[in-house]
């Protein structure tokens, strides 16, 4: 390849990065928000803090045609309950009502509840700071000293509080793109505290009447029984009902971190099932992750395809739902499996000024939510009659200890599956997880100049890897120098070989290899340098979906990388982040590149391919977390040093190149 051929592919390389900016600043804006079928504008986090007043219940929405499309009762005494809904009701209009609250608080979490769907409204996890600068001595203070903020999930625009019980509303699922849930929001309860429980208790006029009781359990958990009553004087029908568990969203900022976490997740006894954001593969209601696109073929690379909304799945077997972000979670576990899983996805509304200003970068106002509810059907009651149900609402962080023991305490239904480490290689993220949290209690010595001890252990297991398969990768080494010394000599046979039996690729392999045995190398010799790195794949693959799950590895540091679990970001220009780890990653491998010598016969456009090939990966890696750029870069530098390291053994004369007669056995190289 000649000199303007390499500019080009340098130059076609950096523009991949360069086009992404300029469809950001230049591209087609996102439209104005407007409301959807909920009464919601378009428009944040699992994880996010909001100063917004309480939300003021509004009248049911009207869909095209005129018709309320949903419906909510009018007040805690008369709250209307359809028995035999239509599949189009038409409540009445619900006017406004004001809002009480209560708490329930432990050492780990506070919870506060609300009146509007007698649920929890708001979440505060003291454990944790929003803020990954302040220390931890700062962190485990409660957050007396004032000098950070606690991180909290509240249910507010437009989502519906945790453990809100809330009646059907309608027979048939609506699946159109802006259908609206198919039960009521903000059924109007009567909270009150009965010794160290808070109770929410509404009464239909139909007769039916709901009790919840809240009794803080351990750590982040929260104990909740529904009590449903017939306290008509006839015989109750058979009715559904949905128990909110929890909502997903898109991050409330644009993301610069690559493989962003979060959706909304169900186990079925078996298996954990996705359900949210669109996935690559899968749009059936056993795979939801592409579900709401549902893109040809499920895969969200082909355009085309009718969205759809509400998914629904399950037969008695939902052992757990919920949903998740990057580092926390709120999921619902029923003592018993629940009927069925319901989603719906809508849009929140719009965000206050004053959290726009705390984004401190472009803010997305029409971010997508996923709303998961247990489906609950409550048989027919006689007179007095009274139907009560057990669950456990875990609101927390992703601690997979802790969620282990949960799911062993639940009857072993693997509540850590939550976490999304991946089908493939969730084993490896699990082993690579727990062989850090052994290390690094003992690794701390070097945090005083801010290299935590989740950075030594990253950099130990690299190390490890690398000394488990250092006589493979060496013998490899020797083989290609050995190669790479005699590669002159070859090559003017190889090359008469190749146009000699030029379409004849048997009788032209049959002849190199006389040549590769005649010079005294084997190339087949170097197949098993591709060991190390097919073991590589699942551990990078690890690295990665731990990263960017495991709440253990937030705020860990790195010199001036604050945090591992995200990009090292020093400085903004023009919008731009300035990340010094993928750039450290990709000049490590250029140095690797250069020490490899290439294959005989390699063609030299293949060659320039090869040469360039790190541009391609800061690229795609450039937004990824920088604890995996540190492995990255620690791999690549062990690498430069185990091949300096390995030595062949010198030609006998200068230029002098053994020959090995056919029928004389060749000595192992």
């Amino acid at each position: 390849m000649d000199r303007t051929g390499k500019i080009i592919l340098v130059v076609s390389i950096l523009l991949l990065p360069a086009s992404v900016i300029f469809q950001s600043k230049f591209g087609p804006k996102p439209k104005t928000p407007v409301a959807d079928a909920n009464g919601t504008g378009k428009g944040a986090n699992l994880v996010t803090r909001s100063t917004n007043a309480p939300p003021v219940i509004k009248p049911a929405p009207i869909d095209g045609n005129g018709s309320n499309t949903n419906t909510a009762p009018v007040n805690p005494s008369t709250n209307a309950i359809p028995v035999n809904p239509e599949p189009t009701p038409k409540p009445p209009k619900v006017p406004e009502v004001e809002e009480t609250t209560a708490v329930l608080e432990n050492e780990f979490v506070k919870f506060t509840f609300t009146n509007r769907g007698g649920g929890v409204k708001k979440v505060e996890m003291k454990k944790y700071p929003d803020e990954m600068y302040v220390t931890s001595g700062e962190a485990n203070d409660g957050g007396a000293s004032g000098s950070w903020q606690k991180v909290d999930m509240v249910m507010d625009r437009g989502r519906s509080p945790l453990m809100a019980f809330e009646p059907r509303t309608m027979d048939d699922i609506d699946q159109r793109p802006d259908a609206a849930r198919p039960y009521t929001i903000g059924t109007g309860y009567t909270l009150s505290e009965v010794g160290t429980n808070v109770v929410a208790t509404a009464t239909f006029a139909s007769g039916w009447k709901i009790k919840k009781t809240f009794s803080l359990a351990k750590d982040y958990q929260l104990a909740v029984t529904v009590a449903v009553e017939n306290q008509s004087s006839k015989p109750t029908s058979e009715l559904d009902f949905y128990l909110i568990s929890g909502s997903g969203h898109e991050p409330v900022s644009s993301s610069r971190m690559m493989g962003m976490n979060f959706g909304t997740m169900w186990f079925n006894g078996d298996e954990e099932i996705k359900v949210g954001p669109a996935g690559m593969l899968g749009n059936s209601e056993t795979d939801g992750s592409g579900w709401f696109d549902n893109k040809p073929m499920g895969c969200s690379c082909i355009p085309g395809g009718d969205p759809r909304n509400n998914y629904k799945a399950g037969q008695g077997n939902v052992h757990w739902l919920g949903a998740y972000s990057r580092f926390f979670i709120h999921a619902v576990i029923p003592e018993e499996p629940g009927k069925s899983v319901h989603v719906n996805q809508f849009r929140l509304d719009s965000m206050s000024e004053e959290e726009r200003e705390k984004a401190e970068v472009k803010v997305k106002n029409n971010q997508k939510a996923w709303e998961t509810a247990l489906k609950v059907t409550i048989p027919s009651l006689p007179p007095g009659g009274t139907k009560q149900l057990n669950y456990t609402l875990y609101a927390g962080p992703k601690e997979y200890d802790r969620l282990k023991a949960i799911g062993v305490a639940n009857g072993g239904n693997q509540f850590h599956r939550i976490m999304d480490f991946g089908k493939w290689f969730g084993w490896v993220a699990e082993g690579l997880l727990r062989l850090m949290k052994w290390m690094a209690p003992g690794l701390g010595f070097l945090e005083s100049i801010k290299i935590s001890s989740w950075a030594l252990s990253i950099i130990c297991i690299t190390l490890a890897i690398k000394l488990i398969f250092w006589p493979i990768t060496a013998k490899t080494t020797r083989s290609m120098k050995k190669m790479a010394a005699v590669n002159a000599q070859m090559m003017p046979e190889i090359t008469k070989i190749r146009e000699k039996y030029k379409g004849d690729y048997q009788k032209t392999n049959t002849k190199m290899m006389e040549i590769y045995q005649k010079y005294g190398v084997n190339p087949l010799s170097q197949v098993g340098g591709c060991l190390p790195m097919l073991i590589q794949i699942p551990v990078f693959f690890g690295f990665f979906t731990m990263l960017r799950s495991a709440v253990e590895l937030r705020g860990a540091e790195f010199l001036w990388a604050s945090d591992l679990s995200s990009p090292d970001t020093i400085a903004m220009v023009a919008g731009f982040p300035i990340n010094i780890m993928p750039l450290l990653m990709t000049g490590t491998m250029f140095m690797q590149m250069r020490l490899q010598p290439p294959s005989p016969g390699m063609d030299p456009t293949q060659q320039a391919m090869m040469k360039y090939m790190p541009l391609m990966f800061v690229v795609f890696f450039y937004s990824a977390s920088s604890g995996l750029c540190l492995y990255w870069t620690v791999q690549n530098v062990l690498s430069i040093v185990q091949t300096k390291m390995t030595k062949v053994e010198p030609d006998k004369g200068k230029n002098e190149v053994e020959v090995i007669p056919p029928n004389k056995k060749r000595k192992k190289t």
